[in-house]
């Protein structure tokens, strides 16, 4: 026993040395657990901000295209809202869709899907799918941008030297609208245009411009489109949209000019088609004056133009429909009534029921005979059963529609009620059952431009230049939606 213990005793001690070993190996440890522990905290923070600007962007989207610089305010103030600390940048982009092999932007989208202004071809960005050009805050823009980053204080990892991390730059676009896709889903729509004698001739052309522009953000194989103008039309062999004549009266000729069409464009992203029916008739109307008769002619029939082209869209009266391509699903039916005016008609007769054929009118409109009144409830009550069919109706105030009374009022002072208030009854509700109604009557460029980004079915207009944008967000709104998405 005592030779085994001399020779043990003459062994060395390794205890300081494992004691070493495992300190060391504690301090890699303690150092990979911390990384470990502010690896994810860094991961949670760069998620939290990219949540955080996908809220901002699509804040910011709600206020597009009616305002650019809306939308990068309400962008920062939503980013700035969930986290004080946020420092967003914004951009502002018109996103298009890309066609060709080339990936070029399709042209014919503009200024329909956004409208950026002048642009250099070099700043554009595309990918197979869509394009994306930069857009002033002063454009018809239809996407923003918010890109922000952020320094992240670690708990652990100072002890080995590292006392922040940065989540780099994270980034989300929104965009309002058909977003360089063509409305997505089949369609038939009815455009109902007042082309009365109140019109101006520059603001009726500003009108047939706008209308044809709307065009090209429809895919031909998907949306059928017809045309009729407020007083009818009576086709000559050189416009389909002609006025009609004395010898036809109120009650000649067709509130429906041009039937349902697909030869506006030869495929979704080509130009719009200047030889097109659709197109040609368009640009051909006339004002409603009647040769022969005095200057206001027939009038302003809202309720019976809108019951005609009701009735037409919905297959009451015969239409083309069954002439033209079978389409995928259940076609959306789309009513566009644009007008200028109060209710004076002519016309003393008729039903208001979309089931009975035959033209409508409450009479000649004067100071206290109730029959501007009438004519304006009439509108509702046709406007009412179109929806209950599942007819979207969209409708423009045009210039004295904002603040016209519904009767005349024969040099005095107008009162209500407001022809406007009735045009935004006859518009369909929100997708979201919320009731389209006139915010205002659209006197200043504050309020036409509150009006027409509120997300309802009503929208106004002081100017033909102004009709240009009006028509292309109402075509792009029955889209209803905004998008978070991925920019080329």
């Amino acid at each position: 026993m005592s030779a085994l213990r001399a020779r043990r005793s003459g062994e060395p001690d390794e205890t300081g040395a494992v004691a070493i070993v495992v300190a060391l190996l504690a301090v890699v440890m303690f150092g990979c657990a911390a990384l470990a522990v502010d690896i994810s905290s860094l991961a949670m923070e760069r998620q939290r901000l990219h949540d955080h600007v996908d809220s901002a962007a699509h804040a910011g989207a709600f206020e597009l295209p009616a305002s650019g610089t809306s939308a990068k305010t309400w962008a920062v103030t939503m980013a700035k809202t969930q986290d004080a600390g946020m420092t967003p940048d914004t951009e502002l982009f018109c996103v298009v869709a890309s066609t060709g092999a080339s990936r070029q932007v399709a042209s014919g989208q503009i200024p329909a899907t956004c409208d950026p202004g002048t642009y250099s071809s070099s700043q554009v960005r595309c990918n197979t799918k869509i394009c994306s050009i930069p857009c002033p805050v002063t454009a018809r823009c239809n996407t923003i941008t918010v890109s922000d980053s952020k320094v992240v204080d670690f708990d652990f990892a100072p002890v080995i030297g590292r006392d922040e991390g940065s989540t780099g730059s994270v980034s989300s676009s929104a965009c309002r609208g058909s977003c360089g896709e063509t409305l997505p889903n089949p369609m038939d729509i009815v455009f109902m245009a007042d082309r009365t004698t109140s019109m101006a001739e520059d603001d009726r052309e500003d009108m047939q411009a706008a209308i044809i522009d709307s065009l090209g953000v429809m895919d031909p194989t998907l949306h059928y489109v017809a045309f009729g103008a407020m007083h009818k039309s009576k086709a000559t062999s050189s416009c389909a949209t002609a006025a009609t004549t004395a010898s036809d009266g109120p009650k000649g000729g067709k509130w429906i000019a041009i039937d349902f069409s697909n030869d506006y464009k030869a495929n979704r992203d080509a130009p719009i088609s200047s030889s097109s029916k659709l197109v040609t008739g368009v640009r051909c109307m006339p004002n409603g004056a009647v040769p022969g008769l005095s200057t206001g002619s027939y009038g302003t029939h809202l309720a019976s133009a809108l019951k005609g082209a009701s009735r037409y869209l919905l297959g009451l009266d015969p239409n083309n429909l069954g002439s033209l391509p079978k389409r995928p699903g259940t076609a959306k039916k789309v009513l566009i009534f644009e007008t200028d005016g109060q209710p004076d008609e002519l016309l003393e007769e008729g039903s208001t029921s979309i089931t009975s054929s035959g033209d409508i009118g409450a009479g000649r409109n004067s100071y206290g005979n109730g029959k501007g009144k009438k004519g304006c409830d009439n509108l509702t009550a046709v406007a009412e059963q179109a929806k209950a069919r599942g007819v979207t109706v969209l409708v423009i105030g045009f210039g004295d529609a904002r603040s016209a009374s519904c009767e005349k009022p024969g040099g005095r002072t107008p009162r209500s009620p407001w022809v406007r208030d009735y045009l935004a009854a006859a518009a369909s509700p929100t997708p979201s059952g919320t009731p389209s109604k006139a915010d205002s009557d659209c006197s200043t460029s504050a309020e036409r431009v509150a009006e027409n980004k509120d997300g309802d079915y009503f929208y106004c207009a002081a100017s033909g230049t102004e009709l240009g944008p009006i028509f292309a967000t109402a075509v792009n709104a029955v889209t209803e939606s905004i998008k978070l998405i991925q920019m080329p």
